[in-house]
C-alpha cells in the first residue's frame, strides 16, 4: 500500500509539471486578478443574463483558460480510463 501511495505521489507531482496544468493555474491567478471579468462573473451569477454571458465568453482570457481546461478534462478522462483498467486486471473472478 506504502508503494502505491508514494507513485500516486510521484503522478501528482508530474501532472504539475506539464505544461497545460501550470498554465491553466497561471490562468486561473490572472482570472483572479482580472477587476472587469469578476464583476462580470458575479453579475451573471446574480442575474444569469446571457447578454453578461455573451461578454465572459468573448474574453480572451476566459476563452484561453476554457481551451486549457477541456484540454485537462482530456488528460483526466484518460487517466481515469487507465486506472480503471488496472483496477479491473486487479479483481478477481
Amino acid at each position: 500500500m506504502n508503494e502505491l501511495v508514494e507513485k500516486m505521489n510521484i503522478l501528482i507531482e508530474e501532472i504539475d509539471n506539464i505544461d497545460k496544468v501550470s498554465k491553466i493555474k497561471e490562468l486561473n491567478n490572472k482570472i483572479k486578478n482580472d477587476k472587469e471579468l469578476n464583476k462580470l462573473l458575479k453579475e451573471y451569477r446574480e442575474s444569469n443574463n446571457d447578454k453578461i454571458k455573451e461578454k465572459i465568453i468573448s474574453n480572451e482570457l476566459f476563452k484561453e483558460y476554457k481551451e486549457y481546461e477541456t484540454d485537462i478534462n482530456i488528460l483526466i478522462l484518460d487517466i481515469n480510463s487507465r486506472l480503471k483498467q488496472i483496477n479491473d486486471k486487479g479483481k478477481c473472478c
